[in-house]
């Protein structure tokens, strides 16, 4: 009965151990999704948690306060991006050209977080809902046009 009872623990302990070591890899994807190839993608994804939440919140007025945490908070890392260079830009003929699209692309960007921001504050939500999907736009065509294929 003894060996019997040491052959299931060992089993047993086997079964954990391989149940981890499967698992390990599958842990690590997910962290991946959290970060991107460079930093600019990092600034990007963090931003895009935000944006997840802002979406869900802001026609709700009596969400504003937490609106507008989400929305600083995007534009903090807008901000951090906007000094960064896309890994596209190495590709490029003319990088300087790309490099200052890139720029003008961001200063749009950050010029419609600053409108919603407002909208916000003025209880507005409703317009601010309406630059949050342009945001989208905005958000779509800077990654076709900025992104690696």
């Amino acid at each position: 009965m003894s060996e019997l009872r040491m052959r299931k623990f060992w089993l047993m302990a086997f079964a954990i151990v391989m149940s981890f070591a499967i698992s390990a890899p599958l842990v690590r994807a997910a962290d991946d999704k959290e970060k991107g190839a460079t930093p600019l993608e990092d600034e990007m994804i963090a931003a895009n948690k935000a944006l997840k939440t802002l979406k869900t919140q802001i026609t709700d007025a009596s969400k504003n306060q937490s609106s507008l945490q989400l929305i600083g908070e995007m534009q903090k890392h807008f901000l951090a991006a906007k000094g960064m260079e896309p890994a596209r830009a190495k590709k490029e003929t003319d990088k300087g050209k790309f490099v200052t699209e890139y720029h003008k692309a961001m200063i749009n960007l950050m010029s419609e977080m600053l409108k919603m921001e407002s909208a916000v504050v003025d209880n507005k939500n409703d317009e601010a809902a309406a630059i949050l999907k342009n945001l989208g736009k905005i958000k779509s065509d800077g990654h076709d046009k900025f992104q690696e294929e």
